[in-house]
């Protein structure tokens, strides 16, 4: 019986990396037009910026195996519309704006769901109230 050396962990798909693989499946993975970029936002703490981390995957026939590849870029929000988690698509700029953003934010693909506050019900105003 022959015993591995390290555990073996699985890689399980978290919320976000469902949301981008089924992104990436439907824009044909890493054919995008003008070098167009689909990932999630791991960074929102900027005014106006967004890290993102791009997926990319690659076949090697050597191996018989697929490998996920990831880029972290900086990108422009003009709005600063989208938030951490959010899945969204980035195109280059062709220039830097500052000394690492070199994307802009073209649209915000999928919304994470954030907690919304309650509705405050007047029933419920009066019955704390009293």
């Amino acid at each position: 019986m022959m015993f591995r050396s390290r555990p073996v962990l699985h890689w399980h798909y978290k919320n976000w990396q469902r949301e981008t693989a089924g992104y990436l499946r439907i824009f044909a993975k890493n054919s995008l037009p003008n070098n167009e970029m689909i990932g999630y936002v791991i960074n929102d703490k900027h005014p106006k910026s967004i890290r993102v981390a791009c997926d990319r995957y690659m076949y090697v026939v050597r191996y018989k195996k697929s490998f996920r590849l990831t880029k972290k870029v900086w990108a422009h929000d003009e709005q600063s519309e989208a938030r951490k988690g959010d899945v969204v698509r980035i195109q280059p700029l062709g220039y830097r704006i500052g000394p690492w953003k070199t994307y802009v934010l073209t649209q915000v693909l999928h919304k994470e769901p954030r907690d919304q506050p309650q509705p405050v019900t007047p029933a419920a105003a009066t019955s704390a109230a009293a």
